[in-house]
């Protein structure tokens, strides 16, 4: 018969569980469900703890995945309910050592668990003495990964439909309550600058001004307010834009509007087609009259400007000194030489506003002409295109463009070099595992190639955020077909092909290309 024991302890405010199993094929009565009992009742005793509650999973295997138990300490886990998880062993947690590695490398530490091993005299909170028994977080059973992923969603999307808050940070003007982790309370401290916001919209001033206003007031921002580091304590249109769309002011909550990656910890925004709605989860601020109305100005407002000129290069032009984007200005001629000019004359330029906003992150101030930004900015582009050439028997782009694209060599060098160093910690840690090598000689040479990762890592991301924006070969192809048969650029494109335009002073130019 296969046993597996669930034990609850708790010390003071702390909740310690006890896990314990036991499978046909241990002969050793040393794992016998007693025996592992008293060993982690005998180390709670000695360290004044107390058994408050066990879970019994019966007849189920120690390698599978799907024992009742184990899923309910996952999901009291996630729930915040459990932060210590106490085993004789830890082949008591699993046999399977990816698992193993996954529960001790990221599962229990991005849940704030902290693990102990009895008879190995195995702590987390001493790195050391866990390193040499884990596997490494890079190279996990990616299906086992999915798999808990699944299970921590489905944990938090029943969670939400009960009205429950799991998320760590709640939308500007709430706050967690202090009695009750899961519950959402209006902060009373800034909910009025929420009001006030709304208010300000309805009555006709844009989110850029509604943002002014209240940088000149000196409001802390938002992230400021959470107490996150900010260099310029600035309100931002796009800001603004997100509390006027966010309908949890009205009392709603949202499931599934973010998908996270567990594994990866990405968060990515999924369509609003797919969101589902819990009615009164806690307090509005914003009553849904009011809320509605101002998505039927914004959706009027964006319809106009899809209708409006669109300048070439929105988006992309940067000042060059202080990295912040340039803002699109223009002046009015209405004379020459003290003549009248029967039609004005509009010169649209750009123009780096934090000389008057704040003239000690830049002072320069420095502008430069639309029609000569676009005309260098074109030049530059179209002598690049001109020299990628499309293989018509093939029908797609020669490879030499990403040969010689930015860090392209670059990062396959170092992707090989990280895969290298990622197989021979593979290989240390199966030599540790069957006793080829010493604890001592498993953390030195665990260490030296754990740092020579985590450089690998830190080079490799900087080159992808350099790369992030980079145009697929598909849609490039298309591009280059278009424009040698005459199309012109308009925004849309001019975003995809290219990243940031860095403006500095005399008309030096800085363009940043995606491909």
């Amino acid at each position: 018969m296969i046993i597996n024991h669930l034990i609850f302890i708790k010390k003071s405010d702390n909740i310690i569980t006890g896990y314990l199993r036991l499978s046909k094929e241990d002969t050793n009565t040393n794992n016998s469900i007693e025996a592992q009992r008293d060993i982690i009742l005998n180390y709670a005793k000695k360290n004044n703890i107390t058994v408050i509650k066990e879970y019994v999973d019966n007849g189920w295997s120690g390698v599978l995945d799907s024992r009742p138990a184990l899923n309910e300490m996952i999901i009291d886990i996630v729930k915040r309910q459990i932060n210590m998880v106490i085993v004789k062993d830890l082949s008591r947690l699993t046999r399977d050592k990816n698992k193993t590695g996954y529960y001790t490398e990221i599962f229990f530490p991005d849940n704030d668990i902290r693990l102990i091993s009895v008879t190995e005299f195995i702590d987390s909170g001493e790195r050391y003495e866990i390193d040499d028994t884990i596997m490494l977080r890079g190279i996990m059973n990616q299906s086992y990964v999915a798999d808990i992923s699944k299970k921590i969603k489905a944990v938090k999307t029943d969670m939400k439909k009960q009205g429950k808050c799991v998320e760590w940070f709640v939308p500007y003007g709430y706050k967690k309550d202090d009695k009750d982790k899961y519950k959402v309370v209006i902060d009373k401290n800034v909910s009025g600058i929420v009001k006030l916001i709304y208010e300000m919209y309805l009555q006709g001033h844009s989110q850029g001004e509604i943002a002014r206003h209240l940088t000149n007031l000196e409001i802390d921002t938002p992230k400021k307010y959470k107490g996150q580091n900010v260099k310029i304590n600035e309100w931002r249109n796009d800001t603004i834009g997100r509390i006027l769309q966010d309908p949890f002011y009205t009392g709603k909550m949202i499931i599934n509007k973010y998908e996270t990656d567990y594994k990866t910890k990405k968060t990515k925004k999924t369509p609003k087609k797919d969101w589902i709605f819990v009615e009164n989860t806690h307090e509005a601020i914003i009553s849904q009259e009011k809320f509605d109305e101002v998505q039927k100005r914004i959706n009027e407002k964006t319809t106009k400007t899809k209708n409006r000129y669109e300048y070439l290069l929105r988006g992309l032009v940067y000042c060059g000194y202080c990295k912040s984007r340039m803002q699109y200005k223009y002046r009015t001629r209405t004379k020459i030489r003290d003549k009248i000019l029967e039609n004005p004359q509009r010169t649209w330029y750009y123009k780096c506003r934090m000389i008057y906003r704040f003239p000690s992150i830049c002072d320069k101030g420095h502008t430069i002409q639309e029609k000569v930004l676009n005309e260098i900015v074109l030049k530059s582009l179209e002598d690049r295109l001109q020299m990628i050439t499309i293989d018509e028997s093939k029908n797609r782009i020669i490879d030499e463009y990403k040969k010689n694209s930015a860090n392209y060599k670059l990062m396959l060098k170092y992707e090989n070099l990280k895969q290298k160093n990622e197989n021979e910690m593979k290989s240390l840690y199966s030599k540790r595992v069957d006793g080829d090598i010493t604890v001592d000689e498993f953390k030195l040479q665990y260490d030296l190639l754990k740092n020579k990762v985590q450089e690998i890592d830190k080079t490799l991301c900087d080159l992808k955020e350099q790369n992030k924006n980079n145009i697929s070969e598909e849609r490039l192809k298309d591009i280059i077909i278009n424009f040698k048969a005459g199309r012109k650029f308009d925004n849309e494109i001019m975003k995809e092909l290219i990243s940031r335009i860095d403006v500095y002073e005399n008309k030096k130019i800085e363009i940043t290309f995606n491909f």
